[in-house]
C-alpha cells in the first residue's frame, strides 16, 4: 500500500450519527475504494436507554467509541460474556475486553511458548515426588491453614499410592516482559483452576474481526496470533476422560454465584459437539450432600458415573467456608475418577515450590536437558526460611518497590507490594507461608478498554498467559503441547492483575 486518502463524512438522524468513510487506495496503478458506515449511537437525551460502549473517558474520539460499539457486539454475539450477579440469576454483560491488541515482542512470546510444555512435564514431575513436596512445604504446611487443609486431603487420600495412575492438566505459564533484561519472566504456573481459555480464544477472534472491520487487516491481521485455547482445553479434558475408560460423565466443580459461566460452558459445549462428553456442574458443598462413592470407590453424583473431575474452584480458602467444602474435596480424592488436577499437582503449583525450583541444581534434578533454556524465564525468587530468609528480608526492607511478597495462594488480591510488603516484614515471626519475588519491571501501553460498555483510555501494563494441555496415563506421556495463550492488561496503576477479581481487561498479543 503506497498511498491511502480517506474522507469522512458525518450526518445524523436523531439517534444515531453517521460515520463514512471512502478510502481511495492507489497501489501498483490501480484505484480501490472501499465504502464504510459506523453508526454510533448519539448521546442520550433523556429516559432508560442503555449506551452500548458509548460512555466513558472524555479523551475518546468518535471513532474509537465505534470501535467500541463494534467490540461489544461482537462480544454479544459469540458469548463473550460473564455474568453480572450471581449465576443466570442478575442477567449477562459483556467480559471486560480491551478494543485493540497489545504490542508484545514476538521473540518473547516465542521463547515462552517454546518452554510451556518443559513447565507441564516439570510440575506433574515434582507432584510425583513425595519426599521433595514433603520437604518444600514443610514450613508453609505448618505456617498456613489452606496449605495444611491440602496437604491433609493429600495423604488422607493415600497420598501418591492412592492417586489415580494418570494425571491430565490444563496449566497456565505467565509471564510479564521484563524490561531491563528484554525476556519474559515468569510470575508463576497454575495449576489448577486456570481460566480464559475459552475468552481468551474469542478476544483473539474479535481483534482479528475489529482489524479487517477498521480495514486494518494487513500487517495487523497478521501481527495477532491464532488461539485455539478453547478447543485445546476441551480438548484435553475429553482425551483424558476417554484414556481413564469413557465412564459416565465429566463432573465441573464450579463456585456458588459463578461470574465467569460461559468461559466455563464453552468448554463444555466444545467437549460435547466434537467428543459426546457430557458434563454436570457442581459446587463443593452440593458435592458433599449429593455425591458418594460405591463399593468399587467410583464416584457418583445424582445418579451418574463421573469419570473425570474439573476444578474450577476450590484454589482458595474462600471455597471452603465450612467442613463440607473440604469432605467434598476429600471424596473427590478418594474416588477412581480422574482429576485435574490431583490435589497433589495443585499443591505442586504452590509459590514455596516454584522458589525451591529456581535454586541452584533443583531444577537440573527434574528437567537436565532442558534447564539451561527453562531459566531463562526465571525470576529471582528468595525463601525466606532460616538464614536465607534473613538476608531476603533485609533485601525486602533496603528496596520494598523492588520485590513482591507472595503467599501460597492462587487467584489475585493475595500480594503483598512496596509499604505492605515494608509492614509485613518488619513484623517478622515465621514467613515461611511467603516468598520474596523480583518485582519484574514491565513496559506500559495505551490501552482502550471497556468495562460495562464504559470506553475509557488508560496507561497499562500486560501479563502473558501460555496454556499447556498435558496427558500423563501411567508413565506414558500422552499429550504434551501448547494450548493457545491470554493477555491480561491492567491500568499501570494497579498492582493485581486478575481479570475476575476485577483489576484487568482480556487481550491479546499483538506481535511487534
Amino acid at each position: 500500500r503506497e498511498e491511502d486518502v480517506m474522507r469522512r463524512t458525518t450526518t445524523t438522524n436523531g439517534r444515531h450519527t453517521i460515520h463514512t468513510y471512502i478510502t481511495h487506495t492507489h497501489a501498483h496503478a490501480r484505484t480501490r475504494t472501499r465504502t464504510r458506515t459506523v453508526m454510533v449511537r448519539a448521546k442520550r437525551v433523556g429516559g432508560d436507554d442503555n449506551v452500548l460502549a458509548n460512555e466513558g473517558d472524555d479523551e475518546v474520539s468518535d471513532d474509537e467509541r465505534a470501535r467500541g460499539v463494534e467490540a461489544v457486539s461482537w462480544a454479544v454475539q459469540h458469548g463473550l460474556m460473564i455474568a453480572n450477579g450471581t449465576s443466570g440469576g442478575g442477567g449477562f454483560t459483556h467480559a471486560p475486553i480491551s478494543a485493540a491488541p497489545t504490542a508484545f515482542p514476538r521473540d518473547a512470546f516465542a521463547l515462552a511458548e517454546e518452554v510451556s510444555p518443559a513447565f507441564a512435564e516439570l510440575y506433574d514431575k515434582v507432584s510425583r515426588d513425595d519426599a521433595f513436596l514433603r520437604q518444600t512445604l514443610g514450613r508453609a504446611i505448618k505456617n498456613d491453614e489452606f496449605t495444611a487443609a491440602l496437604w491433609k486431603v493429600y495423604e488422607e487420600s493415600g497420598g501418591q499410592e492412592g492417586r489415580v495412575n494418570a494425571e491430565v492438566a490444563v496449566l497456565r505459564s505467565d509471564y510479564m516482559l521484563d524490561v531491563p533484561s528484554g525476556l519474559p519472566l515468569q510470575v508463576e504456573v497454575n495449576t489448577v483452576s486456570t481460566s480464559f481459555m475459552a475468552l481468551g480464544s474469542k478476544v483473539s477472534a474479535m481483534h482479528r474481526h475489529l482489524a479487517v472491520w477498521t480495514g486494518e487487516e494487513g500487517d495487523d491481521l497478521d501481527s495477532i496470533p491464532e488461539n485455539d485455547a478453547l478447543a485445546s482445553a476441551a480438548d484435553i479434558l475429553a482425551q483424558g476422560w476417554k484414556a481413564t475408560g469413557s465412564k459416565g460423565k465429566v463432573l465441573m466443580v464450579v463456585q456458588p454465584g459463578e461470574r465467569n459461566i460461559f468461559d466455563q460452558r464453552l468448554i463444555s459445549q466444545h467437549m460435547f459437539e466434537n467428543h459426546g462428553v457430557r458434563t454436570v456442574r457442581a459446587t463443593l458443598a452440593e458435592i458433599n450432600a449429593e455425591g458418594s462413592l460405591s463399593a468399587a470407590s467410583s464416584l457418583q453424583f445424582r445418579g451418574d458415573d463421573i469419570g473425570l473431575v474439573y476444578f474450577r474452584a476450590g484454589y482458595t480458602p474462600n471455597d471452603y467456608p465450612t467442613d463440607a467444602e473440604w469432605s467434598a474435596r476429600m471424596l473427590i480424592e478418594k474416588s477412581n475418577a480422574l482429576k485435574s488436577p490431583s490435589v497433589a499437582m495443585h499443591l505442586a503449583g504452590s509459590k514455596k515450590v516454584q522458589q525451591k525450583l529456581a535454586e541452584a541444581g533443583v531444577l537440573e534434578r527434574f528437567m537436565p536437558e532442558q534447564a539451561e533454556k527453562m531459566r531463562r524465564v526465571f525470576a529471582n525468587l528468595y525463601s525466606l526460611d532460616g538464614d536465607e530468609g534473613d538476608e531476603a528480608v533485609k533485601l525486602g526492607l533496603a528496596n520494598p518497590a523492588g520485590y513482591v511478597l507472595k503467599p501460597q495462594r492462587e487467584g489475585g488480591g493475595n500480594n503483598l507490594y512496596s509499604e505492605e510488603l515494608r509492614k509485613r516484614l518488619e513484623q517478622g515471626g515465621d514467613l515461611g507461608a511467603f516468598i520474596l519475588m523480583q518485582r519484574i519491571l514491565p513496559p506500559s501501553h495505551q490501552t482502550l478498554a471497556i468495562r460495562a460498555g464504559k470506553v475509557i483510555k488508560l496507561e497499562t501494563l500486560s501479563e502473558l498467559g501460555i496454556y499447556g494441555s498435558y496427558l500423563r496415563v501411567g508413565d506414558k506421556v500422552v499429550v504434551n503441547k501448547r494450548g493457545g495463550h491470554l493477555l491480561r492488561t491492567k491500568a499501570a496503576t494497579s498492582d493485581e492483575g486478575g481479570v475476575a477479581a476485577g483489576y484487568a481487561v482480556l487481550d491479546s498479543p499483538r506481535l511487534v
